[in-house]
């Protein structure tokens, strides 16, 4: 009992008074429903993340000055590091194989750039990245505190945009289901622009099970 009780009250799970409560109405509702979890998910599993763990790659430090020198399409491991003066992480959009490993920096910049990116790069404004606001616009936090409040900040931006003022209820559908564009121009109904990219499929819930895992190889040696 003990147990099934901590399992009820840990931060990624939905306390029984909101889903005693609150019924789902709308397909916002369900959008909310999971933006709310991957939340919850997301503050649960950055939480204990250390200053160590947040940088740790899994190369000797002997070959990592080497690999920094490299672009991103050639070298092993993609992390959040300074260059110039200015704080950077590595990308490209060609599909590498092997990819890189991520470190968690990385992983937890991906993650606040795409919900910064998506709904209100591109969904709100009907632009795709490169015309009002490209990548290379949004912000790399240096720490990893800041990484992590830049994460919470643009989910909730998120959220905000969800119960929008300007989109009446009677009105949620046709506008989640209206056309907008992804950041590469590909025009997609709203709601996949949000759930399959913040929420759930390459979002946030996939990302926080990526930074779990890569606790526990650090930790353990998986």
């Amino acid at each position: 009992m003990e147990k099934r009780d901590r399992q009820m009250n840990s931060p990624d799970q939905a306390r029984p008074g909101d889903y005693r409560t609150n019924g789902v109405r709308s397909s916002r509702d369900v959008l909310l429903l999971g933006l709310d979890a991957a939340e919850r998910h997301t503050r649960a599993t950055i939480a204990d993340v250390s200053d160590e763990e947040y940088g740790w790659e899994p190369i000797p430090e002997s070959e990592r000055a080497v690999d920094l020198l490299l672009p991103p399409d050639k070298k092993r491991v993609w992390r959040v590091f300074r260059q110039e003066g200015v704080w950077v992480s590595d990308y490209t959009p060609e599909k590498l194989s092997p990819p890189p490993f991520t470190t968690i920096a990385w992983i937890m910049n991906h993650m606040a750039q795409t919900a910064d990116m998506y709904p209100l790069g591109c969904v709100r404004t009907g632009k795709p990245e490169g015309i009002d606001k490209r990548w290379d616009d949004l912000p790399v936090p240096s720490g990893r505190e800041d990484m992590g409040e830049y994460i919470l900040q643009a989910l909730a931006k998120v959220r905000q945009y969800l119960p929008g003022i300007s989109i009446p209820e009677r009105e949620i559908d046709s506008e989640l289901n209206r056309l907008t564009p992804a950041p590469w121009g590909e025009m997609r109904p709203t709601y996949l622009n949000i759930w399959g990219d913040v929420v759930a499929l390459k979002g946030v819930l996939q990302h926080a099970m990526q930074i779990a895992a890569r606790k526990d190889r650090i930790r353990y040696g998986y």
